[in-house]
């Protein structure tokens, strides 16, 4: 596996950054899956991705994941974001991956972890499959609950995660929120979509997901990993087979 650093613009011209994980056997063509991170945090999801990117590899598939505009590497103002301009951003990755001379355009798969799954819901992605992990059905409700008593819907909004960093909303990303609905974006969806979820995830109730697979077309998963969180850190081996499972099933 070798990985290569990449970027790309967004619609404002800042630069995204990512990363490119190639298989070690080569072909002319590859499977790719694009990796879409999560609310506050960064193309690593704390190892996550590191290590759904590497098994993913390790199986054949070419896979690509960015950091957000305001996160990360990434140019922009975290602070600025919006559901809109994140679902603009996935847009113009997806531009890129189209267009790289190696990637099968007929077999693209999308990871997503936690606000990632609002984000590709909210994009009505026309691929090949999807994996859905943490999914978010009520963007507006889980996110003001994880902010606490930092949530300022008319201000900022201010977040101290648990490894001492800040998250910093301005009250665009609230109201923007207002003009989705992502049960029924989800019903547009015509791929292959399988769901994860930790039994004990407090930070996304199982009743997102929950939602989200009822209004999602067939064919369809849901697969719950007994005692995992919202990091999904309780049998991390049988949960990354259970992924490349998947891609293998629908993008091989």
């Amino acid at each position: 596996m070798k990985e290569v650093k990449i970027t790309t613009l967004n619609e404002f011209n800042e630069k995204l950054v990512g990363l490119e994980t190639i298989p070690e056997v080569e072909k002319e063509k590859y499977s790719t899956v694009i990796l879409v991170h999560g609310f506050g945090v960064t193309k690593e999801e704390s190892g996550m991705f590191d290590n759904i990117a590497k098994n993913l590899s390790e199986s054949g598939f070419l896979v690509y994941r960015f950091d957000f505009s305001g996160s990360g590497e990434s140019e922009g103002d975290y602070s600025e974001t919006s559901l809109s301009k994140l679902k603009s951003d996935l847009l113009k990755i997806l531009d890129f991956v189209y267009s790289q001379p190696k990637v099968d355009n007929s077999r693209i798969g999308i990871l997503a972890q936690s606000f990632g799954t609002a984000i590709t819901i909210a994009l009505e992605p026309k691929i090949q499959c999807l994996v859905m992990m943490g999914s978010i059905s009520r963007p507006k409700v889980v996110l003001s609950k994880l902010f606490g008593d930092g949530y300022n819907p008319e201000g900022i909004s201010t977040r101290i995660k648990p490894d001492g960093t800040i998250t910093k909303i301005k009250p665009q990303f609230w109201k923007d929120l207002e003009n989705y609905n992502l049960l029924e974006s989800i019903k547009k969806i015509n791929c292959p979509i399988l769901f994860i979820h930790g039994s004990a995830d407090d930070t996304v109730p199982i009743s997102e997901m929950e939602a989200c697979f009822q209004n999602a077309n067939e064919p369809k998963e849901k697969i719950i990993i007994e005692g995992a969180d919202h990091g999904l850190e309780v049998n991390k081996d049988e949960t990354y087979q259970i992924i490349v499972d998947w891609f293998q099933k629908y993008l091989v």
